[in-house]
C-alpha cells in the first residue's frame, strides 16, 4: 500500500520556522506520510538541508502570470466581507500604497452592501476559478497523486493556483492562515475542505468571514511558539547582555519595530530617555529590534544609538531570498526566545510579537497614540488600532494600552517599578489568541494532516 502524500506550500521564510523548525514536516513523516514541499526556493536545498528524508520532496512553487481580472477580484473578494478591517484599509495606508480617495465612496456603495448578497461568496469563487484556472502545478498531481494539499499561504496567487488544481483533481484541502490578522482582510479565493488556526479568535473569524462550518475549522495552537516551551535554548542573562554591551542589572526594554507601516517609532523611544533624563522613570536599557519584512528597517533607528544602553539590535540576518526578507536560521530563534525572556517589557505597535512576549511571561505596551498630533491619518499610530484584531487584543487587557504620552508613562512605572503583571488578564488573552502554550502545538496539527491524509 502507498504512503499518503501530502503537498505542503512554503512561500516566505517565515514558513520554514512555523512549520520545518516547529518539528510539523518531521512528526507527519514519521507517521509514515510522504511530503511534497513545493516552494519558490525547491533549489536552495540550504534551508531544508537540516531535514532530508526518503519521503521529503522539494518541487518548484510556481508563480502565475499577471491576470487582468486580478484587481477587479480582489476588490470584490474584500467587500464581501466588509468588515472594520476592510473599512480601514479602504480609509487609510498600510504597508502597501496609500487607498486612492476617490475610490472610497464607490467601495463604500456598491462593494461593502455584498456582505448582504446570498450566495456572493461562493458565486465570486466559483467565477475566479472559472476566469482563471491557474493549471500551473496540474502536472505534480500527475506525478505525486497526493491525498492532501496543506496550504500555508492560502491568499497569494502560487496558493492559489495548487489549491485550484486540488479541485479539478478532487484532492482534500486544508489551509492554515499565517497569522490572526489575515481572516478578516480578505475573501480567501479558494475555500478548502478544512482549515487549521491557532486559537478560539481565528476560528470565530473564519465561521464569520470564510463561510466554514465550526467542525470545518481545527484549532491547534500555534506551532511555532512551542519553541518558546525549550528552556534548554535559553543563555544566561549576563551572556545575553553581554553580546550587546548592556548591564545584567538594570532592566531591558524590548522595542519590536513595526516596520514600514510606521515610519516615526524613534520618536517613542526618545520619549523614553526624555522619562529618564526628567527622573520620572529610572534607568532602563533598551534593546531595539529592526522588523526582519522590511528592508532597511534598521536606519530608522541608528541615531538613538547615542545615548548609553540604547542598542540596535542587528543579530537576525535579512534574506532576499524569500518574499517577507525572513532570517530562516534556528539561531534567530534561539536569538528571539533570549530577547524576549531577558526583557522586562515588550513594546510595540499592535504587533504579533505581543502574543510572543505574553506566553514568554513578559509584559506589554501596545503604543496607541501620536506624539505628533498634526501627523498625517495615513501615518498615524491610531489607524493600526482600528481592525478588529488588534481591538481585541488591547479589549482583554492582557497587555498595557497606552492611548496618551501620560498613561504611556504610567505604564511604564507600573511595569519596571512596580513589578504588574495582570496575570488573569494575560492568561485570558493567551486562551483566546494562543489557544494552549503547552508545546503540544505542532502534533496537534501533524495529527490532523495525517488524519486527513489518510
Amino acid at each position: 500500500m502507498s504512503k499518503p502524500t501530502i503537498f505542503i506550500s512554503i512561500t516566505r521564510g517565515s514558513l520554514i520556522r512555523n512549520f520545518f523548525h516547529s518539528g510539523v514536516v518531521s512528526k507527519v513523516l514519521d507517521q509514515g506520510c510522504k511530503v511534497v514541499c513545493l516552494t519558490p526556493n525547491y533549489k536552495d536545498t540550504e534551508f531544508f538541508e537540516a531535514y532530508q528524508h526518503p519521503d521529503l520532496h522539494l518541487e518548484p512553487l510556481i508563480s502565475p502570470k499577471n491576470y487582468k481580472l486580478e484587481r477587479v477580484i480582489k476588490e470584490f473578494l474584500k467587500g464581501c466581507i466588509f468588515n472594520q478591517t476592510v473599512h480601514v484599509r479602504y480609509k487609510y495606508r498600510f504597508s502597501g500604497q496609500q487607498p486612492r480617495k476617490i475610490l472610497y465612496l464607490p467601495r463604500i456603495l456598491f462593494l461593502a452592501p455584498l456582505k448582504y448578497v446570498p450566495g456572493f461568496k461562493k458565486l465570486i469563487r466559483w467565477f475566479d476559478f472559472k476566469l482563471n484556472p491557474q493549471p500551473e502545478h496540474d502536472y505534480l498531481f500527475e506525478k505525486y497523486k497526493p491525498s492532501l494539499v496543506f496550504a500555508t499561504t492560502a491568499h497569494t496567487e502560487s496558493d492559489i493556483a495548487v489549491l485550484k488544481s486540488a479541485r479539478r483533481f478532487k484532492v482534500t484541502t486544508v489551509d492554515m492562515p499565517k497569522s490572526w490578522d489575515n481572516l478578516s482582510k480578505i475573501l480567501f479565493h479558494q475555500k478548502t475542505d478544512y482549515m487549521i488556526v491557532w486559537s478560539p479568535f481565528m476560528q470565530g473569524q473564519a465561521v464569520q468571514y470564510k463561510g466554514y462550518k465550526q467542525e470545518e475549522v481545527l484549532v491547534t495552537g500555534v506551532p511555532q511558539f512551542d519553541y518558546y516551551t525549550n528552556k534548554e535554548k535559553l543563555i544566561s542573562r549576563e551572556e545575553f547582555c553581554q553580546k550587546f554591551g548592556l548591564d545584567s542589572k538594570k532592566q531591558i526594554i524590548l522595542y519590536g519595530s513595526t516596520g514600514g507601516n510606521c515610519f516615526h517609532e524613534s520618536e517613542y523611544i526618545e520619549l523614553i530617555k526624555k522619562y529618564i533624563d526628567e527622573k520620572k522613570l529610572k534607568e532602563v536599557q533598551i534593546l531595539i529590534r529592526p522588523h526582519l519584512g522590511y528592508l532597511g528597517d534598521t536606519k530608522k533607528f541608528v541615531d538613538l544609538e547615542k545615548y548609553k544602553g540604547f542598542v540596535v539590535d542587528r543579530s537576525d540576518k535579512q534574506s532576499e531570498k524569500f518574499k517577507d526578507h525572513w532570517d530562516a536560521s534556528i539561531a534567530h530563534l534561539d536569538h528571539l526566545f533570549n530577547s524576549l525572556h531577558h526583557a522586562d517589557l515588550c513594546i510595540n505597535i499592535a504587533s504579533t510579537l505581543s502574543l510572543d512576549a505574553v506566553v514568554c511571561d513578559t509584559p506589554v505596551i501596545n503604543v496607541n497614540f501620536d506624539v505628533n498630533p498634526d501627523i498625517d491619518p495615513n501615518y498615524s499610530t491610531k489607524r493600526l488600532y482600528t481592525t478588529d484584531y488588534i481591538n481585541e487584543v488591547t479589549s482583554i487587557g492582557g497587555t498595557w494600552a497606552a492611548n496618551t504620552e501620560p498613561e504611556f508613562l504610567q505604564a511604564l512605572k507600573e511595569i519596571l517599578e512596580q513589578g504588574e503583571k495582570r496575570e488573569d488578564r494575560r492568561q485570558k488573552l493567551i486562551e483566546y489568541f494562543v489557544y494552549k502554550h503547552d508545546g503540544q502545538s505542532a502534533q496537534r496539527l501533524a495529527d490532523h494532516l495525517v488524519r486527513l491524509a489518510k
